[in-house]
Parts: C-alpha cells; sequence; structure tokens
C-alpha cells in the first residue's frame, strides 16, 4: 500500500519537535551537570571551612592478633610508618584509639600491623586510620607535663597547652583544620627533647575557644589575629623570641600573621608541614580527588566568600611573599609528595622562589601532613638540625 507524502510543513513541524526535544533535553542535562557540580563545590566548600573533624569510621578490622591488628588492603593501610588507629566497639558509640606500626604481613586483600593499644579492638570493629596518631593529650600520648592555659584573644580567652623548657625561645604550635592541638603531638617528644617550651594553641570556632559570628574557618583571614595574642602571651611570660610551626591550615595562619601582623619581630624562624599557601590550588587539588573533572578555584571562590566571607586573593600567601619579597625569617618546609589536601607544587614553589631562606624537606609518598608518620626519625633529624641554627 503506498502512503501520499508528507506535506513539507508537516515535516517542518516534526524537526521542530524533535529540535526542541533535544534542547530541552540537553538543557535538562545540564542543568543537572551544574546542579550536581554546584552541590559538590558547596560540600567541598562546607568541608574546607566547619571547624570540626567528621571523617566516618571508613574501613573495619578483619582479625587481631598479639599486639597486631588486620585490616582490608588500601593505600592508608599499606602505607609505611607510624599512624593512629580509631576503632569503635560493635553495638555502641563507644570509641577506642592505638598505634599502628610497622607492617608485619601483607597480601591482596590484607594488611596486618603492629598495633599498640590498651584495649585491642575486635574482629568487625568499625574504624578508621589517623595521620595525627594521637588524640588525647601530651600526657596521655607521650608523658610529658603540660599545663592548660589560657591566652587572651580579641574574642576572648583562647585554651592551650603548653609544656615548660630550660630555653627561653617558645614554640608555638599552630593545627588545621578539623585536627586540634593533637596535630602537635607527634613532634612534641623531640622539641620538648631540645629544650624548647611549647605553646600549642587553639585559635577561634575552635571547640572550647570562642566563636565569633560567622562561625566558620577564615583560613587565616582572621586566625592570625589568635596567633598575635599567643605571640604577645609567650613574650609576658619570659620568651626572648619564638619559632612558628605550623601545620595545613595553620601554615597559612602563620603566613598570614607574617604578612599582616604589625610586629613580627619576636619570629626567629617558622617550620610549616603542608601548609595551604594557596587556597586556590588547594580547592583545585581536593576537587581532582573528589572527581569534579575541571579546575574549579575561580567557581568556589563565590563559595567561599558566600560561606565564609573570604576573599582567597587575600589569603593567598604564596603571591604575598613575592609581593613584599619573601619570608624574613628562614624556613623549615615539610611535605609529602602523595598530598591530596595541599598540592605539593605549592611548597616546591615557595622553596624554588626564595632558596636561601627556605629549606624544603620532601618526603616521598607522604600524605597530608604525613611527613613525619612516613619517615619519623628523618623528620625528628631535619627539625633538630634546623632548630640547632634557627631556634
Amino acid at each position: 500500500m503506498t502512503h501520499p507524502p508528507t506535506p513539507p510543513s508537516t515535516r517542518r513541524t516534526r524537526r521542530t519537535r524533535r529540535r526542541r526535544r533535544i534542547v530541552a533535553t540537553v538543557a535538562g542535562l545540564t542543568a543537572l551537570v551544574l546542579g550536581a557540580t554546584a552541590g559538590a563545590l558547596w560540600l567541598l566548600t562546607v568541608k574546607l571551612l566547619h571547624p570540626i573533624d567528621d571523617t566516618p569510621l571508613n574501613t573495619r578490622v578483619v582479625a587481631v592478633g598479639t599486639a597486631t591488628v588486620t585490616l582490608p588492603a588500601t593505600a592508608e593501610s599499606r602505607a609505611a610508618g607510624t599512624y593512629g588507629l580509631v576503632w569503635q566497639d560493635s553495638g555502641s558509640a563507644r570509641q577506642h584509639a592505638g598505634v599502628l606500626g610497622r607492617i608485619t604481613a601483607s597480601d591482596a586483600r590484607t594488611v596486618t600491623r603492629e598495633l599498640r593499644a590498651a584495649t585491642p579492638p575486635a574482629a568487625g570493629d568499625k574504624a578508621k586510620i589517623t595521620v595525627t596518631v594521637w588524640n588525647s593529650d601530651p600526657r596521655q600520648a607521650a608523658g610529658l607535663d603540660y599545663q592548660e592555659v589560657d591566652y587572651s584573644g580579641d574574642l576572648g580567652p583562647m585554651p592551650a597547652w603548653y609544656l615548660p623548657g630550660a630555653r627561653d625561645t617558645w614554640v608555638i604550635q599552630v593545627h588545621g583544620l578539623g585536627a586540634g592541638r593533637s596535630a602537635g603531638l607527634r613532634t612534641m617528644p623531640r622539641l620538648h627533647g631540645l629544650g624548647y617550651p611549647v605553646l600549642d594553641i587553639t585559635y577561634r570556632n575552635d571547640p572550647g575557644a570562642p566563636r565569633d559570628t560567622n562561625g566558620n574557618r577564615q583560613l587565616g583571614d582572621t586566625e592570625w589575629r589568635d596567633l598575635d595574642a599567643a605571640v604577645r602571651y609567650a613574650e609576658a611570660h619570659g620568651a626572648s623570641g619564638v619559632v612558628l610551626y605550623g601545620f595545613s591550615m595553620g601554615g597559612g595562619i602563620v603566613e598570614n600573621y607574617l604578612q599582616r601582623a604589625p610586629d613580627t619581630g619576636a619570629v626567629r624562624s617558622v617550620v610549616l608541614d603542608a601548609p595551604a599557601l594557596d587556597y586556590g590550588a588547594a580547592i583545585d587539588t581536593i576537587a581532582t580527588h573528589l572527581g569534579i573533572p575541571f579546575p574549579v578555584a575561580d567557581v568556589a571562590a563565590p563559595f567561599v566568600r558566600l560561606r565564609a566571607g573570604v576573599d582567597l586573593d587575600r589569603v593567598d600567601t604564596l603571591a604575598a611573599n613575592r609581593r613584599t619579597g619573601g619570608p624574613e625569617q628562614p624556613v623549615l618546609l615539610f611535605h609529602g609528595t602523595a598530598d591530596t589536601v595541599v598540592p605539593y607544587a605549592t611548597s616546591a614553589r615557595f622553596a624554588r622562589d626564595w632558596p636561601d631562606r627556605v629549606h624544603l624537606v620532601t618526603v616521598a609518598g607522604a600524605v597530608h601532613t604525613g611527613a613525619w608518620n612516613a619517615d619519623p626519625a628523618r623528620y625528628d633529624s631535619e627539625l633538630a638540625a634546623f632548630l640547632d641554627q634557627h631556634g
């Protein structure tokens, strides 16, 4: 049976409908992609600005032996060095912690490591590996006597740990995002052994510290004022000078302080561990690790400004050092090549810009702020040698 030809007007109508459907489909898919990207960026900035470490228990204990624990084989469990293990009793919310040591056995599915813990875990317990190792205090973690002190910031009293020492140069430790003062527990035994008094500080919006009206991290834009207050506290209590020691965002706080404080004359030297010197680069690195497949710093910047009121250019201390002629004090800089939070390249650029003032210690395969964990002996040796010259 022969059908009559379709009139041209009908063919045009069908093509127009098809085009509209295609346009509508593309627009819908574009909206979904943009919505998903916006959602991912929002979550990224929440993680970047949130003051509490809420990393979930993301693995399980496979088996427990005499002073050993077996975990699923992952990049974290296979990493050489010393780490913390946090686990939760099955059927309860109670958490425990121990120290993971060397690997004693491994295969394609599992890794067995030494474990030092007062209470061992049980097979099936949810767990996570931590870079900070200890989540306690100097006495519990390392048998170091310390004092709970407060120093006066512009928002009120800021809690700090103070370890007495024989020297009159103090080391002020500044933790990073979510880590809390426990970030400094790894280096305290070495600093204490060298005779340095240590002041391990909190800053605004930390648990137990005063909150500002925003309640979010400001990436050093306001926190540097709390470090300024800590330096003045040290001077008022007998310090003739200070060494500033910043981890991750704490490194960014240190550098913002050095760029913006009216008087930094008390600072003898600076130690930085995976410092956040360029937040645009850090956001791109985090986004890549999350699977967002394009540079997002320029797109994420408005989200950061919206949530925290922070201009990323204002806290870009890599650029600020170039404008001001570089660091005035000698800098010891640790950074691992496997950092998926703060790119190693930013530290490499900082050291390349100022080779006479910045000594970069590259730790192959170390994760974010994991240089000590990967090679504690080398880390402590480099730290002692630097302070012997510049402490």
